[in-house]
C-alpha cells in the first residue's frame, strides 16, 4: 500500500467492509449444509423451534447433550426472522465472526496503530479456518468471539486493573460458557495463570480468579439456564454434557475424529493458510519477540491452546483455532519482519493442489474399499465442471502475479493472495465439496419430504441434514420395518439386503452412495 492509500479512511474501511463481507457472508445462501456438524446443528434448532422448548435441545427427538443453548437461540432468532435457510442458519455465526474481528482491530488499535489493526482485520478474516468456521452454522465462531473478548480484557486488567474490566471478564466467560462450555473458562485460567506466574504477580491472579462479584455476575447470568435445562432433561444433560462431551472427548476418541500428539504441527500451518510461513518465522525469532509481555502474553495463549489440544482423544483442526486470534495479530504487528518471500510457496502450493484436485479425487475413488466414497468420488467430474478449472487456474495465475510484482510490499501480497483464496474457496471449491458429499442428501430428502403419508427412517448412517431439508424427525435408533422408508447409503443397504435376502426394496433415489428405498416386503426384519 502506498502512504496516500494508508491514509485514505475510505481505502481502509473499504478494505475493512471487503475482509469480512468476503470472509463471513458472501455465499452463505449458495450451498447445502454440511453433515455432521452443521447438520446437528441446524437440526436442533429446527425442532426447538417446532417444539416451542427453548430450553433443551434435541436431535431427531432424542436430547442433544453436545453443547449449551446460546448458538441455538441465536439461530432460532435468525430462522423466525427469516424462515429456514442456509442463510438464515449461518448468519448467527458470520455476525459473531465480524464481532470476532472488529474486537481484535480495536485491541490492535489500542496498543500499536491504526494500519496494524487494518492488517490484523485484513490477515484473520482471509485465515482459511477462521473463514470456514465463520460461515458454519456451528458454536465456533461465538466461542472465539467469547474467548478472544475475555483473553484480550484480561490483558487489559494486567496493564490497567479495574473492577469494571474485571466483571467483563467474568460476563465473557459466562457468554462462553453458555456458548461451548467448560473450554471458555480453562483457556483464559490457563493462559492468565502462566503469565501471571512468569512475571512473579501471582497473588494478583489469585486475586483476579477469587473476584466474588465476577463469580456472582457469572451465576446470575448461567442458573436461568441451567435451571430450565434440568427442569426439562434432569441430571442427564449434566451427565451427558460434562462427562460424555468434555471429559470422555478429551479422553477418547469421539465420531472417529481421533489423530496423534503430532497432529497439529501438520494442520496448524493448514490452518493458517495462506499466512503459515509467518509461523516459522516467529518461532525462529521468539525468544527476541518475547522480550515484549505483549508478545509473550499472545505466544502463551497459542501454546496452551496447543497443548490442550494435541493431548485431546478427540482432534480436529478447528479446535486449535482457539489459540490462533493472538498469533494472527502478532503476524499483523511483526508483518514486516515475518512475511518473507519464501513463504509464498505455500499458498502457490494451495492453487496447484486445488487445480489437480479433480484428478486426486478420481484416483481416490479407485482406491476406495467402500462403496459409498466410490460412487461418491466417482462424481466429481460431474461436479467439477469448466467454472471449476478455469477459476482455479486464474487463481494460480493471479498468485504467480502477485509473486513476481515488485510494486507490492510483502505484508501486502500475502493479504491480496488471501483474498483470492478466500474468494476461490468459498465459490467454487465449497461447491465440489457440497456436490459430491451433501447434495445427494439434501435430493434424498426432498424425495422423502414428499412421502408425508409414510414412516421414514434412517439406517446405518448419521445425516442430520437429511432431517432438516425434511423437515420432520428421522429415526435412527432402531432397525427398519416392512413397509417404511429407508435413508442409507450403498454399503448399509448391501448389509441389510444381506440381513433380509427375501426382502424386496424398492429403490427411489440413488446417487453419489446415497440410497432411499421403501421396503416392500412384509417380512420382518433381523434385528441389528
Amino acid at each position: 500500500m502506498t502512504p496516500t492509500l494508508r491514509q485514505s479512511n475510505l481505502f481502509h474501511y473499504g478494505l475493512l467492509f471487503a475482509a469480512l463481507f468476503l470472509a463471513f457472508f458472501w455465499n452463505i445462501w449458495g450451498f447445502p449444509l454440511f453433515d455432521l456438524d452443521e447438520g446437528a446443528f441446524s437440526e436442533a434448532t429446527r425442532e426447538m423451534l417446532a417444539n416451542r422448548n427453548f430450553a433443551a435441545t434435541y436431535l431427531d427427538g432424542e436430547p442433544r447433550y453436545d453443547k449449551p443453548i446460546l448458538s441455538y437461540w441465536f439461530q432460532a432468532l435468525s430462522v423466525s426472522l427469516f424462515d429456514l435457510s442456509e442463510f438464515s442458519l449461518r448468519l448467527p455465526s458470520a455476525i459473531a465472526a465480524s464481532c470476532w474481528m472488529l474486537v481484535c482491530y480495536r485491541f490492535a488499535h489500542q496498543q500499536w496503530n491504526r494500519t496494524t489493526a487494518l492488517y490484523t482485520v485484513l490477515i484473520m478474516a482471509n485465515t482459511l479456518w477462521i473463514g470456514i468456521i465463520g460461515k458454519a452454522a456451528i458454536a465456533d465462531a461465538w466461542l472465539n468471539l467469547f474467548l478472544t473478548l475475555t483473553l484480550l480484557d484480561m490483558w487489559r486488567h494486567w496493564q490497567n486493573p479495574g473492577r469494571a474490566i474485571l466483571l467483563r471478564v467474568y460476563l465473557w466467560m459466562a457468554l462462553g460458557l453458555l456458548a461451548k462450555g467448560p473450554v471458555a473458562v480453562l483457556v483464559p485460567l490457563l493462559v492468565s495463570g502462566i503469565f501471571y506466574i512468569v512475571q512473579g504477580e501471582w497473588r494478583r491472579w489469585l486475586a483476579a480468579i477469587f473476584y466474588l462479584p465476577g463469580w456472582a455476575l457469572l451465576l446470575v447470568i448461567l442458573t436461568p439456564w441451567l435451571w430450565l435445562v434440568y427442569q426439562d432433561q434432569g441430571i442427564g444433560f449434566f451427565q451427558g454434557f460434562l462427562l460424555d462431551h468434555n471429559l470422555k472427548r478429551f479422553s477418547d476418541t469421539r465420531e472417529g475424529h481421533g489423530g496423534s500428539i503430532g497432529y497439529y504441527l501438520l494442520a496448524l500451518p493448514l490452518v493458517l493458510l495462506p499466512f503459515s510461513s509467518a509461523l516459522f518465522t516467529l518461532l525462529r525469532n521468539l525468544r527476541e519477540l518475547c522480550k515484549d509481555l505483549l508478545t509473550l502474553y499472545l505466544i502463551i495463549w497459542l501454546g496452551v491452546v496447543f497443548v490442550l489440544v494435541s493431548f485431546s482423544g478427540t482432534q480436529l483442526p478447528h479446535y486449535v483455532v482457539y489459540g490462533i486470534s493472538g498469533l494472527l495479530m502478532l503476524f499483523a504487528h511483526y508483518r514486516e519482519r515475518l512475511f518473507c518471500a519464501w513463504g509464498l510457496v505455500f499458498p502457490l502450493l494451495f492453487f496447484v493442489l486445488m487445480l489437480a484436485l479433480p484428478w486426486i479425487l478420481e484416483s481416490a475413488a479407485g482406491s476406495s474399499r467402500k462403496l459409498y466414497e466410490q460412487e461418491m468420488l466417482a462424481r466429481v467430474w460431474e461436479v467439477t465442471g469448466l467454472p471449476y478449472m478455469l477459476a482455479s487456474v486464474v487463481a494460480l495465475l493471479l498468485t504467480l502475479l502477485l509473486i513476481f510484482s515488485s510494486r507490492l510490499e510483502k505484508p501486502a501480497k500475502f493479504v491480496a493472495i488471501g483474498f483470492i483464496q478466500t474468494l476461490f474457496v468459498f465459490t467454487f471449491f465449497i461447491q465440489i465439496v457440497a456436490g459430491l458429499q451433501q447434495q445427494p442428501v439434501q435430493e434424498a430428502a426432498a424425495i422423502a419430504r414428499g412421502l408425508s403419508d409414510k414412516s421414514v427412517i434412517a439406517y446405518g448412517v448419521h445425516r442430520p441434514t437429511f432431517s432438516v431439508y425434511r423437515d420432520a424427525i428421522t429415526p435412527q435408533d432402531r432397525s427398519p420395518e416392512a413397509g417404511e422408508v429407508i435413508f442409507t447409503d450403498a454399503d448399509n443397504l448391501l448389509k441389510l439386503q444381506q440381513r433380509n435376502p427375501d426382502a424386496v426394496f424398492d429403490l427411489l433415489y440413488s446417487k453419489g452412495g446415497i440410497r432411499l428405498v421403501e421396503w416392500r416386503d412384509a417380512k420382518p426384519a433381523v434385528a441389528n
